[in-house]
């Protein structure tokens, strides 16, 4: 029995009170009075016990028949657990390092980063969207949409606690680094040089972006804005030479990759690998498919061949070629190539070419290529934001801010990532499915009291290949 009950039940013997008995009933205390009479027909004492009421270490006594009279009733509030946990326990690593970095707004960080890692989240939705959330690292950050605003412009201006950040997350490992651009608005408020109009020549902002994903860990580990337009390698380049570029991986867009850029990237000696246009006078060049893997299921056959210093990877998708050629017999059909055209396409049918200046086995080469795609997938979503965010974006230093947010989710989805791909549950699930599944483990507060709800047997299983405990 609980010391405070001890004291209770002390307490009530002082005042005169006679045969009190406490029963605990699924873990909680009742009062009765319990006293005995003769049974004339067992002709024996009998236990008769009166309840008087449930005991509370708040309120004492809650008296029967007295509950909404007097005491008060205590609020109860339903949370998503599962989600919950696992993002705390991926970040638990960098959340010392953002208190540290960010001593003002690190709350505001981790909200901002849970939230718009479960989903698409605006910042108008960023306080519904948290308060849903079970607070298992008991923070208190200010969700409302222009302390948001203000706590983004604070991030994106702060450029040296962002490289504390990044500092803890270099490694000495190989890294990928991927361009990244997307056209953002209209407005002429941001007038920074960052900001630069796009290659389809229309009058529209632009941000340009490097990012950097380490080959170890699979894990970003730092981002650039690159100044100049689109298409001019040389930004890229001489925003880097900071870093190691030895260690450096170029992974390229085929639009910003022209001859000239290619002799800079050779003279910089960088290595890379980039996409060829499907009208390359490359692809005329002759390889044979003499090797082959199979990529998400999907067979590849493959070949590869130096040329004038660097090396052409060509491959071939079989699911893909036979899609192609029925797409190309359709516009045959409805008169929009002809013959001749369709024999030019139908040789490059479900094919692509890389060039690299990296010698290595076709298929190392091709999931290169491909992990690009993952990244270019998470950025839709953050361009998505951006657009529905414009009115809380009052200068450039708050769209900086979100980028560095949006680094900090890249960082939380390939963390879970990683740990779906230990568990080798990767092809039935992505992080997105499984903070959605976990999001059905709830947590039930009460009053002082919490518990959690009844785990699905199928999220049970989930869980533990995963090694998450959600207590």
């Amino acid at each position: 029995m609980e010391e405070w009950i001890r004291t209770w039940l002390k307490v009530q013997r002082e005042k005169g009170e006679k045969c009190i008995e406490i029963k605990k009933i699924q873990g909680k205390p009742y009062v009765y009075r319990s006293t005995t009479t003769y049974d004339r027909t067992t002709k024996s004492p009998k236990k008769v016990s009166t309840y008087l009421g449930r005991l509370t270490k708040e309120h004492g006594l809650i008296a029967k028949g007295t509950r909404g009279k007097g005491a008060p009733i205590q609020s109860r509030g339903v949370y998503e657990h599962g989600n919950a946990v696992l993002m705390a326990e991926e970040l638990s690593e960098l959340i010392p390092v953002l208190r540290e970095a960010f001593p003002i707004c690190w709350q505001e960080i981790i909200a901002l980063t849970f939230t718009r890692t479960t989903g698409f989240t605006p910042l108008v939705r960023v306080e519904d969207t948290w308060e849903k959330l079970d607070n298992v690292l008991d923070i208190t950050p200010d969700c409302n949409p222009r302390a948001l605003s203000r706590a983004l412009a604070a991030i994106g201006n702060d450029h040296a606690a962002q490289q504390t950040v990044f500092r803890h997350l270099s490694t000495q490992a190989h890294q990928l680094v991927y361009d990244l651009s997307f056209v953002f608005s209209r407005s002429d408020v941001f007038n920074r040089g960052e900001f630069n109009n796009n290659t389809d020549t229309v009058w529209l902002r632009q941000i340009n972006i490097a990012l950097s994903i380490a080959t170890d860990t699979r894990l970003p580990t730092r981002f650039w804005i690159l100044p100049g337009t689109v298409g001019e390698v040389a930004s890229l380049i001489a925003s880097l030479t900071d870093s190691d570029t030895a260690k450096m991986t170029l992974v390229l867009d085929r639009r910003t990759v022209s001859e000239a850029n290619e002799t800079l990237l050779q003279e910089g000696k960088i290595p890379f690998v980039v996409l060829q246009r499907r009208d390359n006078i490359r692809y005329a060049t002759r390889i044979h498919l003499i090797d082959y893997f199979f990529y998400r299921k999907q067979l590849i056959r493959a070949g590869k061949r130096e040329s004038n210093g660097l090396m052409l990877y060509l491959y071939e998708d079989t699911d893909l070629k036979m899609e192609e050629k029925k797409t190309l017999y359709r516009l045959l059909e409805v008169g929009q190539i002809d013959r001749k055209t369709l024999k030019q396409r139908m040789k490059r049918a479900g094919r692509i070419l890389i060039l690299s200046s990296i010698v290595a086995d076709p298929q190392e080469i091709y999931e290169l290529y491909k992990s690009r795609n993952m990244v270019e997938d998470r950025l839709d979503v953050f361009k998505d934001l951006l657009l529905v965010d414009k009115p809380h974006l009052k200068d450039a230093t708050a769209v900086f801010g979100h980028i560095f947010i949006e680094f900090l989710c890249f960082y939380l989805y390939y963390r879970i990532l990683d740990r779906i791909e230990q568990a080798e549950l990767s092809v039935h699930l992505s992080p997105e499915e499984l903070l959605l599944k976990l999001s059905k483990v709830y947590m039930v507060a009460s009053g002082g009291d919490k518990r959690i709800t009844e785990v699905p047997e199928h999220i049970q299983e989930i869980a533990g290949r995963l090694r998450i405990d959600f207590a």
